[in-house]
């Protein structure tokens, strides 16, 4: 594991060398330790109440929380469901404490050199408890349109134990040929979800792959591949809390209008896009909002049916509306492919 360490230069630049760079190719995974400083971890720390305490109607931010299943505006949320497992969606978009986590220059700096792109931000997750999430790969919600253009950056706000639900994964999963679904493509089909387990436990046993645990301490960072089989643990003590930043990063090399683009400094690049959607508004006043601030990149829209409606798509499609992808683009990589008609 020690290869997989970044270490810090002297002239404060962190970025990475041949070495680790080799480290994350053949392993899948990189860590960052003590890559923000305790005031950071604080002040990060601190704003989570800030975040739920704003009640007013035009706060964005969704909230999933479990048992049941349940996804909800913040604002509408009851203060009591922070003390149990729960993910707060995107912060990123609206929030600049964590958008300057999430984008953090140095940061940025070795996410291009992982990617050996312009990485640009496409998902967060914040979350003050495990998410004891069976095994998957991230393609399985957000493939990439590139292969392996994509990477997550986790960086750990608590520190990690055994009873908090430890982050796990799977070095040298990301080399193993994916699980396709009966689409051809990466992206999940519910109802062959038992199929693709399935495989993730004929590779553990057949490659020998062996279950590591990230135990970080506040301000460490894990870096990891779109392929790498990972999840998390069962939480034994509740009590405990395990506050981390999860983000997903695609490149601009598949976004590469910046129409597309939030451009908060150098090199450190958002997409445009909305927050999650919660079911029980004015659905078809949403997707037209949606619909009319489009960025589709222009090899999607071209590639897309003379007949196609973009509006017509997501009503249809409310999951993908849901997970507020373009529907151009969402189309062109996944709905051909899987039927899905407009």
């Amino acid at each position: 594991m020690n290869g997989g360490v970044a270490q810090r230069r002297t002239d404060g630049v962190q970025a990475l060398s041949a070495a680790q760079k080799q480290f994350f190719d053949g392993n899948g995974y990189l860590i960052l330790p003590g890559f923000f400083d305790a005031a950071r971890v604080a002040e990060a720390k601190a704003h989570i109440g800030d975040l739920w305490a704003d009640r007013a109607p035009s706060n964005p931010l969704v909230v999933d929380y479990f048992g049941p299943p349940v996804r909800a505006y913040l604002r509408d949320t009851d203060a009591a469901v922070r003390d149990r497992p729960y993910k707060l969606n995107d912060v990123h978009l609206c929030d600049k404490v964590f958008q300057n986590l999430s984008l953090d220059p140095r940061l940025v700096q070795v996410l291009r050199d992982v990617l050996g792109a312009q990485p640009m931000a496409c998902n967060t997750l914040l979350m003050e408890r495990g998410s004891q999430q069976a095994a998957h790969f991230d393609t399985f919600y957000m493939p990439s349109p590139t292969p392996n253009m994509m990477c997550a950056s986790w960086i750990a706000l608590d520190p990690v134990t055994d009873a908090n639900g430890p982050l796990f994964y799977y070095p040298k999963s990301h080399l193993i040929p994916p699980f396709r679904f009966s689409s051809g493509g990466l992206h999940a089909i519910g109802a062959e979800m038992a199929d693709a387990k399935r495989h993730m436990a004929q590779i553990i046993a057949e490659h020998g792959l062996q279950e590591e645990r990230f135990y970080p301490q506040p301000g460490d960072v894990l870096i990891w591949h779109a392929q790498l089989l990972h999840g998390g643990s069962p939480i034994t003590d509740l009590e405990q809390t395990r506050t981390s930043l999860v983000t997903h990063y695609w490149t601009t090399l598949d976004f590469p209008d910046p129409a597309g683009w939030v451009v908060l400094g150098p090199g450190r690049i958002l997409q445009r896009r909305g927050h999650q959607h919660v079911a029980g508004g004015n659905d078809t006043a949403e997707v037209d909002a949606f619909v009319a601030a489009l960025r589709t990149p222009r090899k999607y829209c071209d590639s897309a049916p003379p007949d196609f409606d973009p509006r017509g798509y997501l009503l249809r499609n409310m999951d993908v509306f849901g997970n507020r992808a373009d529907p151009y683009v969402h189309y062109a990589l996944h709905g051909r492919a899987e039927g899905r008609g407009w």
